[in-house]
């Protein structure tokens, strides 16, 4: 599998924003508060926050009351935008190796298994594309 933990983090970054913003208990939080609170080191964090604001999930501010908070509301986020926004658009499996055999069956078994890859990758990002932030969050 090519996709890393980071995807698991962002979306569990993401919840525990949403709780402490719908308790009105910050507009904006601090990356040290959830790297402390998450047990998620603070460069991980970084990247993670790097991304989401990048892919337009997240907003940042500067300063001494700064931090992220959310560009959108959670029932507007779906998991396969944070998907995007993490893993880029890379394969989930890889499929891709040297056969050395002379012999076609091993190319084309090759060749099989990478559609049947592809095919359920497909399908778990249309899954993805159906679920919210808001679906887990409930």
């Amino acid at each position: 599998m090519a996709y890393s933990l980071s995807y698991s983090k962002a979306i569990l970054v993401l919840a525990f924003i949403s709780d402490k913003i719908s308790r009105e208990e910050t507009d904006y939080i601090s990356a040290k508060t959830i790297s402390e609170l998450l047990n998620i080191p603070r460069p991980t964090l970084a990247l993670i926050f790097n991304n989401l604001v990048r892919a337009g999930i997240l907003d940042s501010k500067e300063g001494i009351h700064g931090g992220v908070r959310f560009a959108k509301a959670p029932k507007d986020i779906t998991l396969h935008a944070i998907l995007l926004a993490i893993e880029s658009p890379k394969p989930l499996f890889q499929t891709n190796f040297d056969i050395r055999s002379t012999s076609k069956r091993p190319m084309e078994i090759q060749v099989r298994l990478k559609e049947k890859l592809l095919q359920a990758e497909n399908t778990m990002k249309e899954e993805l594309k159906k679920a919210t932030l808001q679906d887990i969050l409930t």
